[in-house]
């Protein structure tokens, strides 16, 4: 019989924000906005910026400094830096193409005609609001070419982007997830965006939704919303929570099937806005059908399509002594199955998010076997001969495997019971150590071993029209340790992951819970420490689930620091499914 009890976790570094600092003289009063789950209270807004337009006889510094500034207009509005440009260069000017997020700047230079700006370091945004990376050394540098109209000094080329600091930028953009379907319309797969905060959070998410993908995930996923079409002026949303949202252009026939997709998309989405409980749309005019004829769609109504899965079991799989456990209403407990029979002894166990199979690795590491926990049913050996890592699963059923190989890792996939290899851009080749992938399928994570330290890396997975993985691409960096070892890592939200290193091994242990797609600017990133000797740490993608550090004789809530004794049943590992 388990017990649960509070025990401290002696935690010495607690919420250690990872954002950029800023120095452009601007007034940036206001708290610092995070994206959270539903039901958090907004942050304030933060103070409007009303941006100054050119002065008479301004310099060519004066002009391009004064741009600058006039872009950290708020609310945002570019009319007034449009002012300091060309007449023809503001026509062609698109601010909207991108963001780029800038820690610090040096003065403006003269250079002959032209004035330079030079930031130390930046990242950018694309025209969705994706993080896509740091910008390069030779993009830091804007050579602004400054000319003479109507006796004024004007920019005749500025960067189609929106360019500003990070205190101006953390304190007024949160991150949100927008969702869309994967390629055969089963399951919805959140994408990372920045949004601007503030009262008008449901126009930016449904204007951010219906921009379509970020670039990065082209191929990756699909929107059922119509192109081209906007939200008017606003999405405006009443006393009741219900959110009209009027969608503005050349709408094509929206039938009834596609209608509850996008309606799930634009549910899903509005979750993360506390003050949204329902959703009425209308095309052109024309109201949306919603299924069984209501006359609104509530945000938490229907899961058929949800990120984390329709039919998961809310369970826990583990090892005790080499043997399948499993958590019930308390602690861990035995499944009587062929995985808890005499002599069997597993190192590694994933349950598939169903619950109703597992893949274990034997202790020696070199077996991959894959069966029902429970039952007289002979396990199926599917891999041998290797050396393995904790397997991973996604919704559909497909069984991820990490080979550890001294020449360089490789990656199994067991889909339709059939084994094959994928190659992992970041993975495959590499000393990779462990991998997991997300509940949609659509995004693996690896640790690599670099140095004294590791890389973590992600890759994108691309479902064909059949809904088989076609092949894995876009490797991209998540974070990078230099002098300690990730020993697990596991999803701590739909786009967060918990890592976990040893800083005293046995002793004192480092929990980060890092952005998924490798943004440091914008987000608040939780580092601490923890005591004892932490065998893993499990999570889930599930908005607000529970993360918990695992003790050889407990697991304890990261978060609310309550324990559940496993004293008669000593772990050696616990994760959810997945």
């Amino acid at each position: 019989m388990s017990r649960r009890r509070t025990r401290a976790l002696a935690p010495l570094a607690v919420l250690v924000a990872s954002l950029l600092a800023g120095c452009v003289s601007l007034p940036t009063d206001g708290p610092v906005v995070e994206g959270g789950a539903r039901g958090e209270k907004e942050a304030p807004s933060a103070s409007d910026i009303d941006a100054r337009p050119p002065a008479d006889g301004a310099s060519r510094a004066e002009v391009v400094a004064g741009f600058l500034d006039a872009m950290a207009a708020w609310p945002i509005q570019t009319s007034v830096a449009k002012e300091y440009l060309t007449d023809a260069a503001a026509e062609r000017w698109i601010p909207e193409q991108a963001t780029v997020v800038y820690s610090d700047a040096l003065p403006v230079r003269e250079v002959g005609g032209s004035v330079e700006v030079q930031l130390t370091t930046a990242d950018r945004l694309d025209q969705v609001g994706a993080w896509e990376g740091a910008v390069a050394k030779d993009d830091l540098t804007y050579d602004f070419r400054v000319t003479v109209e109507d006796g004024e000094f004007r920019i005749a080329n500025p960067a189609d982007a929106l360019v500003v600091p990070a205190t101006w930028f953390q304190q007024r953009f949160r991150q949100v997830s927008l969702y869309y379907f994967d390629p055969v319309a089963q399951i919805l797969v959140p994408e990372p965006v920045f949004v601007p905060a503030g009262e008008q959070s449901a126009t930016h998410l449904v204007s951010a939704l219906l921009a379509g993908p970020p670039s990065s995930a082209r191929g990756i996923v699909r929107s059922f919303l119509p192109p081209g079409l906007t939200v008017g002026l606003s999405v405006p949303v009443d006393g009741d929570g219900v959110a009209d949202i009027n969608l503005v252009g050349d709408a094509p026939r929206i039938t009834a099937e596609e209608a509850e997709l996008i309606l799930s998309q634009l549910a899903w989405t509005l979750r993360q806005d506390p003050a949204v409980t329902a959703l009425r749309v209308t095309a052109d005019g024309e109201p949306l059908p919603i299924p069984g004829g209501a006359s609104q769609y509530p945000v938490e109504g229907p899961d058929d399509f949800d990120p984390n899965g329709a039919d998961v079991a809310s369970s826990l799989f583990g090892i005790s002594r080499g043997r399948l456990v499993r958590t019930l209403s308390g602690g861990p407990q035995p499944v009587a199955g062929a995985f808890y029979a005499d002599g069997v002894v597993i190192d590694a166990v994933a349950a598939r998010p169903d619950g109703d199979v597992v893949a274990v690795v034997d202790q020696e590491g070199t077996r991959v076997q894959v069966g029902p926990p429970s039952g007289d049913q002979a396990p199926e050996t599917i891999l041998s001969g290797g050396s393995y890592a904790r397997p991973t699963w996604d919704v559909a059923g497909r069984l991820w495997v990490l080979e550890r190989r001294s020449g360089g890792a490789v990656v199994w996939l067991r889909e339709d019971d059939v084994v094959r290899e994928v190659r992992v851009p970041g993975i495959t080749g590499r000393p990779a150590r462990q991998l997991i992938v997300s509940r949609d399928g659509t995004r693996l994570v690896g640790v690599v071993a670099i140095g004294s330290g590791d890389e973590v890396v992600g890759a994108r997975v691309q479902i064909d029209d059949r809904g088989r993985v076609a092949r894995a691409l876009d490797r991209s960096r998540i974070l990078l340790t230099d002098r300690s070892r990730i020993t697990d890592l596991a999803w701590a939200g739909p786009m967060r992951l918990a890592l976990l290193a040893p800083t005293d091994p046995g002793r004192l242990y480092e929990v980060d819970i890092v952005a998924a797609d490798g943004a440091t600017v914008g987000v608040e990133l939780l580092s601490t420490i923890v005591s004892g000797h932490v065998l893993g740490i499990t999570g889930t993608p599930v908005d607000g689930g529970r993360t918990f550090l695992v003790y050889r004789d407990r697991y304890v809530d990261l978060v609310q620091q309550d324990e559940t004794d496993a004293e008669s049943t000593p772990l050696t590992q616990l994760d959810y499914v997945g």
